[in-house]
């Protein structure tokens, strides 16, 4: 168990370089195949020297120096797959997970299925730290599929099943956390008194008139009140003095003797 835990962490598949295989086709003239074959030879031998310096230097941790062995390799062989997965590994020890993943992703591209598997497997690593766990866990399934002996693809498999439970786990724990503060917000808003609309010109206009215009109506009733009053008052006084002038002015009665 350990042994996959370490694989995961630190550990990639890598390949040696094994030579390009040989495709003869028997169309071609045997002067020119012959020709054809040298010239791979040659660079293929170039490409192995370069690419077993390049290991050495990689075991030494002297990632920089492998990379730039592993380049000089690739312009021999620019379409051997196994210089690309040594290539991803290079950049996979320097924290270049996504340079390490697409190069693994052309590794692939082979019918060595040996290679297929150990490339995905180092997809599902780079992807594993780069927190995309579920496309790690896709690299690993398809890892299984091609060897089902490789243990230690299996362990990353749930290692990483595990990890993305546990990530949509908490985002839905924080997703319920944040409904249950919103609706908390929004009852404390209901709760509170709600502030009244300011009134537009007009209204305020027609607020000033109206206890104006009741006191009027009140101040007119007293008027009236008061008016009645004055009025009576008035009445009663003529009538007073009418009485009286009347008496002033009616003539002595004439007694008839």
């Amino acid at each position: 168990m350990m042994k996959s835990f370490r694989a995961l962490l630190n550990g990639m598949k890598f390949n040696v370089f094994s030579g390009p295989r040989s495709r003869p086709c028997s169309l071609l003239p045997v002067i020119l195949l012959a020709l054809i074959s040298l010239l791979n030879l040659g660079a293929s031998n170039r490409a192995a020297r370069l690419v077993k310096e390049g290991n050495q230097l990689f075991e030494e941790e002297k990632y920089q120096e492998a990379l730039s062995k592993y380049n000089q390799a690739q312009q021999e062989l620019p379409e051997s797959r196994r210089i690309f997965f040594n290539l991803g590994d290079v950049y996979y020890r320097q924290s270049e997970y996504e340079k390490a993943d697409s190069l693994f992703n052309k590794s692939r591209e082979t019918k060595d299925l040996q290679l297929q598997a150990d490339a995905f497997y180092n997809q599902g690593n780079a992807r594993f730290r780069e927190g995309k766990f579920k496309e790690a866990l896709d690299a690993y399934k398809k890892s299984i599929e091609i060897n089902e002996r490789d243990l230690d693809s299996k362990f990353n498999y749930e290692l990483t099943r595990l990890k993305l439970q546990e990530e949509e786990q908490k985002k839905q724990e924080e997703e319920k956390q944040k409904k249950e503060e919103e609706d908390k917000e929004k009852k404390e808003e209901e709760s509170q008194p709600q502030p009244q609309p300011s009134p537009s010109p007009a209204e305020e206009k027609q607020q000033d008139q109206q206890p104006q215009e009741q006191q009027e109506k009140e101040m007119s009733q007293e008027d009236v009140e008061r008016l009645l009053d004055s009025l009576l008052s008035e009445e009663e006084d003529q009538r007073e003095i009418r009485m009286r002038e009347s008496e002033i002015q009616m003539p002595e009665v004439l007694r008839d003797w």
